[in-house]
């Protein structure tokens, strides 16, 4: 009766397991079947691999390939009798000797794999036959296909192709034109483009216009939606048509107070008060020099100035020398109290302008302290001073922080610095607040002007100041 060697064989890896299968039984040996277990493991985590490889040395006969044995037996971990139907060459039944199972003590058995008896040299690599070689003159057969050509029947089915195919390329070309413009926003690229379908010319020209602008994306597709619900299909084609009605639209956007502050007593018999209050250097000092030389020269008001600007370098020396060359009494507070003692020195004035020194936003105490002073001076219009060359996150931030001084006006300087003019319709859309006057340069008493929407808007869409 022909037995069989079989032994187990066990390694960290599969490579050494089967270097030790080979060195002990043989180039010829069988593997009966492999599994993998993990040693030193605590409820499944850590421990370390361990491959088990079941072999034998050789076969008593060449016999039929060995079956895959039963699920019980593969999870007990040893072989079953019967499992080699004939391991004889005289048809008696042979019984295989099968290493037993791992008892309680040895590690836990891991997933079992059961494969046929393979030998080990069979899994060597072994070089894959060689492609045959193709006749060189191969017998041509008859092609079943057949050739046709699909196009659409008729002029007018040619046509209607012709134009979808025009207004899907238009479409690409401007989801892909707004993208470049708008990769650096917060909106999807193109996104307004594609949820209208795409736009006539002229629309998408005032669009780009518009984000050339720095107007904030949503107050763009605000715009241009508002606009393309205003006019018709053949009011959309025409440029000047569609221009005016962006400027409508953007006009609408910018509030302003739309005259100067009535100069003289007022309801309570005080002189009119402004207060300008603002970041340091927006130009506050100049814009007080301007308002007072337009109340004093152009409408013949009798005007006092107090500043309380003691911070900066020279500000009252700069301050003290446009009311000489105006001819206006000046005064300086130090204090709170001494702001109120010179509103009450002053009262026989037709207007008095506050000069307040500039703060920076993120300066809580300084803009407490500032408070005070505004308070002690009991303006009638507070105007929040911001620079039009400021970066919007910038304006944005001074104007959260300074509404602790409760302004009521907007006054935006430097606009002949600015390179884009967006900011101001971001900015009235945030703030709230009305725009009174812009400044457009430094000399005095000259290039001040009274906030005008539609002047504002040709100046937002066109990007160019026009003095």
């Amino acid at each position: 009766m022909a037995t069989m060697n079989l032994k187990t064989f066990r390694a960290p890896s599969m490579a050494q397991c089967l270097a030790d299968v080979k060195k002990d039984l043989g180039k010829d040996a069988v593997i009966l079947h492999t599994r993998s277990y993990r040693v030193g493991a605590v409820m499944g985590i850590g421990g370390r691999q361990i491959i088990e490889i079941t072999a034998a040395d050789q076969m008593s006969a060449r016999g039929p390939s060995i079956k895959s044995r039963p699920a019980v037996g593969a999870a007990a971990g040893g072989f079953t009798p019967g499992a080699f139907p004939q391991l004889g060459g005289s048809g008696k039944s042979a019984t295989a000797v099968a290493e037993p199972p791992p008892t309680r003590d040895e590690p836990g058995e891991g997933p079992l794999i059961t494969t046929r008896p393979v030998r080990v040299n069979d899994l060597a690599p072994r070089k894959s036959p060689a492609a045959p070689v193709a006749p060189s003159n191969p017998p041509t057969r008859p092609s079943l296909t057949t050739k046709t050509t699909f196009a659409p029947e008729g002029v007018q089915a040619v046509a209607s192709l012709q134009s979808e195919l025009a207004a899907i390329k238009r479409l690409v070309g401007q989801v892909l034109q707004c993208s470049r413009q708008t990769a650096a926003t917060v909106s999807p690229s193109g996104a307004a483009v594609v949820a209208m379908g795409g736009m006539p010319e002229p629309l998408f020209s005032q669009y780009l216009r518009l984000q050339d602008a720095h107007i904030a994306p949503e107050i763009t597709d605000l715009i241009i939606g508002a606009v393309r619900d205003e006019l018709t299909q053949t009011e959309l084609v025409s440029a000047d048509i569609v221009r005016q009605a962006v400027l409508r639209q953007l006009a609408a956007l910018i509030p302003v107070t739309g005259a100067m502050g009535k100069a003289g007593p007022s309801q309570s018999g005080r002189p009119l008060t402004l207060a300008l209050v603002g970041p340091t250097g927006v130009g506050k000092t100049t814009t007080i020099a301007k308002l007072a030389a337009a109340y004093k020269l152009r409408q013949g008001k009798k005007v006092g100035l107090i500043t309380s600007d003691t911070y900066r370098i020279a500000a009252v020396d700069q301050l003290r020398t446009y009311a000489n060359i105006i001819g206006l009494p000046l005064k300086v507070a130090m204090t709170p109290r001494e702001m109120s003692g010179a509103c009450s020195a002053l009262a026989d004035c037709d207007v008095i302008l506050v000069d307040s020194a500039g703060r920076s936003q993120h300066d809580k105490g300084r803009l407490d302290e500032q408070a005070l002073f505004i308070e002690a001076a009991m303006p009638d219009e507070t105007h929040l001073v911001l620079s039009a060359t400021a970066a919007e996150p910038v304006i944005t931030r001074a104007s959260e922080r300074f509404a602790v001084l409760k302004p009521t006006r907007v006054i935006f300087s430097k606009l002949d610095e600015a390179v884009h003019f967006g900011v101001i319709v971001n900015t009235c859309r945030k703030v709230g607040a009305r725009v009174s006057y812009v400044t457009t340069g430094q000399e005095v008493p000259d290039e001040i002007e009274l906030a005008q929407p539609d002047r504002l808007a040709r100046l937002v869409l066109d990007g160019e100041l026009l003095k």
